[in-house]
């Protein structure tokens, strides 16, 4: 079993919360798998770790789960072959997690500490990607500096024209590198908030 398996047969198994509550579920496993495959552990191993989807989903719902009408056949029944309506369905109501306010404290506590780290990192990250792009954007651009440049003065130096060119190189190579670094940074920074607001929400985590 894949992770596009496993993630499917939990949304199937989750069929019973409301779509509001399952997509997010959904979402939190799938930024599960996206950390660990970025910190170098594979599907199987995070599989292992989570166990069977039917078990995680059982947890989500806790006392949600739907129960089977009983019908009851032989004496004092109105017909062997009559089933009784079960009736209308009462409404479900979501099951908030309740933490006390000193547990309330020293988790926002915690999480103020690991956002004075994280945050910064995550900032510093963010700004090294922009110088990148903005290298590799000045690279490709220059040819159009040297052209105005032309223009202006009427006049084409050669080695210009060769530092041009290996601008352009360089630019090509700094794009590439941009491209893959905000797709990591990206996942990075979702990854966290999602933990950031399970967290702050009083979810269970499957870590």
């Amino acid at each position: 079993m894949n992770k596009s398996e496993y993630l499917a047969l939990l949304h199937s198994h989750l069929s019973d919360l409301p779509p509001e509550e399952r997509n997010e579920l959904m979402e939190d496993y799938q930024a599960h798998f996206a950390f660990a495959l970025q910190n170098g552990r594979s599907e199987a191993d995070v599989i292992q770790e989570l166990g069977h989807p039917a078990e995680l989903a059982k947890e989500a719902l806790g006392n949600r789960l739907p129960q089977e009408p009983i019908y009851w056949f032989g004496p004092g029944s109105p017909s062997s072959n009559h089933v009784p309506d079960p009736g209308p369905v009462p409404p479900v109501t979501p099951v908030t997690p309740h933490r006390g306010s000193f547990t309330t404290a020293m988790v926002y506590t915690g999480l103020f500490f690991v956002d004075i780290i994280i945050g910064p990192l995550l900032l510093t990250l963010w700004s090294l990607w922009f110088a990148l792009a903005a290298m590799a954007v000045g690279g490709l651009v220059s040819p159009f500096a040297l052209g105005l440049e032309y223009l202006w003065y009427g006049e084409l130096y050669q080695a210009k024209a060769f530092a041009v060119l290996a601008l352009v190189g360089i630019g090509i190579l700094l794009a590439i590198v941009s491209k893959r670094t905000f797709k990591d940074i990206k996942n990075l920074t979702m990854s966290f908030w999602a933990w950031h607001t399970r967290t702050v929400r009083g979810e269970q985590q499957y870590e």
